[in-house]
């Protein structure tokens, strides 16, 4: 290996060097799983945003019932 050129090491020691790396490259996330993974997260954040409007829109009309 040479200092300082990545191309020098092979990848199984490349992964080795980091720690939360798998043993196995099998057990790496394909790129489906990352996308339902994404598409999960964006859901969910969909869901929240949805609920603090319909919670806005709540004290809106509340405030306005009260003549404010």
């Amino acid at each position: 290996m040479n200092p300082g050129n990545p191309t020098s090491v092979d990848g199984d020691e490349l992964l080795s060097l980091d720690p939360r790396a798998p043993s196995d490259p099998a057990e790496y996330p394909t790129h489906e799983d990352e996308f339902h993974l994404q598409q999960q997260k964006i859901e969910r954040l969909n869901q929240y945003y949805d609920e603090v409007v319909a919670e806005l829109r709540a004290l809106l009309a509340q405030d306005c019932d009260e003549g404010g």
